[in-house]
């Protein structure tokens, strides 16, 4: 006899194989908000993610975060190609010195 195979409530958008648990964590946006919270103090910086949804075997983790296989590869592309130069502005401020101290 064969297997009847039951489709996810949620099926992954990458596999379609298998339930979808995960939301990617990829940050795609920083905004600044002058709400506030329950103390009344200011909320400040927040940042919006990518939150396509996977399942355990399509995602793909770096440094706690949980990656979808489209942003992992933007992730590996970043990674690969950014060109990091950083001038006296990087320096000054990783050593605390400002303007005034030249």
């Amino acid at each position: 006899m064969a297997e009847v195979f039951k489709m996810p409530k949620y099926p992954c958008p990458f596999c379609k194989k298998r339930e979808a648990t995960q939301l990617c964590d990829f940050i795609i946006d920083h905004f600044f908000t002058t709400a506030k919270d329950e103390k009344g103090r200011m909320i400040g910086m927040q940042h919006e993610t990518c939150n396509n949804q996977m399942c355990t075997k399509c995602m793909t983790v770096y440094g706690g975060l949980e990656f979808c296989p489209s942003c992992s590869k933007l992730w590996k592309y970043i990674q690969d190609n950014h060109e990091r130069k950083p001038g006296r502005l990087y320096y000054d401020t990783l050593f605390g010195r400002n303007n005034n101290d030249r």
